[in-house]
């Protein structure tokens, strides 16, 4: 790949075409970067308007995204694959930036943040807040905000550069989960032949969040479950302390209504403990309105209930016995 021009192909999977899939084609048609095409695989067959872009259509039926990546994949006839949320749009120099990594053999794989767009709902704006949030995102903030380049170990698919080759050997492997797909693949990508993974800032989408509450809070559940049950079958990646900080949180929580009625050093401590909690969290709040339009008060739920939800579905994970779609 060192001596020819790299070429592309983005995928992007989704049931149906909706207003968001053109943003993101919007987005694509302003790349500086030009040598790539486009897959756009839905459940049923459809085409929309596309003039300058090379785009091809697929229907795959009612089959999960991680599989329609990989039918697109397989399809195309690319050197990298591009992976992307339909409720995602890219920057400019989206591609341009991702592809310059790729010039270096280790490289295996690059990613990026995706920001909450300014056109989101103060809803979903309060999400973004919520993610972005270092007592929520512990020191996986880089996923939601622009920050220094780094080498990483787990890039979420919604904004996911993969040498095809390496895509197609281990994708099989990895579309019996989902969510958490795009943690198995990635581990098993770095691994075959110790390549990195490249986080660059400029390799930057913006994707659409779930409104706060029910919409943010399923998704949240799907990923703590996943997480939980990788914690147990892929430890390199998933079994970081980090993970399992919520799932303490809520056995602190039960502990607080079990023994305050009846422990006198608990009566003294609890107070402290929750004026340390909710001074956390209002700074929390408070700064998340320097990067998104959101209401403090809504963030600062959203982050408590967040704690609790992620800390439950995380338990539930671990004593799973399988875990499928």
């Amino acid at each position: 790949m060192k001596n020819h021009r790299v070429v592309v192909s983005v995928i992007i999977p989704l049931k149906r075409t909706n207003e968001y899939l053109a943003e993101c084609l919007d987005g694509l048609r302003r790349q500086t970067f030009r040598d790539f095409d486009v897959y756009v695989i839905t459940d049923e067959p459809e085409e929309v308007p596309c003039d300058r872009l090379r785009i091809h259509f697929l229907a795959s039926g009612a089959v999960p995204p991680n599989v329609k990546r990989m039918i697109a994949a397989r399809e195309s006839k690319a050197d990298v694959v591009a992976l992307i949320d339909d409720d995602a749009y890219p920057e400019p120099r989206w591609i341009e930036s991702a592809i310059e990594h790729f010039k270096k053999e280790k490289i295996v794989a690059v990613g990026g943040p995706g920001i909450t767009p300014p056109s989101d709902s103060p809803s979903q704006q309060a999400s973004g807040a919520v993610y972005a949030s270092p007592i929520v995102a512990g020191g996986y903030t880089y996923r939601y905000l622009p920050q220094p380049k780094r080498f990483v170990k787990d890039v979420p698919s919604c904004n996911l550069f993969v040498r095809r080759e390496l895509f197609l050997r281990h994708v099989p492997a990895c579309i019996q989960y989902w969510p958490g797909e795009d943690t198995k693949l990635c581990l098993l990508i770095t691994d075959d032949g110790r390549g990195e993974i490249v986080y660059d800032p400029l390799v930057q989408v913006f994707h659409h969040r779930r409104k706060l509450f029910w919409g943010h809070f399923r998704q949240v559940w799907n990923y703590a479950v996943h997480r939980g049950f990788f914690s147990k079958r892929y430890p390199e990646t998933s079994r970081k302390p980090a993970y399992f900080v919520p799932s303490l949180f809520v056995l602190c929580n039960l502990a607080l209504l079990v023994l305050w009625p009846s422990t006198v050093a608990m009566r003294s401590l609890a107070p402290f403990l929750v004026l340390v909690y909710a001074c956390a969290i209002a700074l929390a709040s408070v700064t998340s309105v320097r990067s998104h339009r959101a209401n403090p008060l809504l963030v600062a739920a959203g982050i408590y209930l967040t704690h609790l939800t992620y800390g439950i579905g995380f338990i539930v994970g671990l004593i799973r016995p399988k875990l499928e779609h």
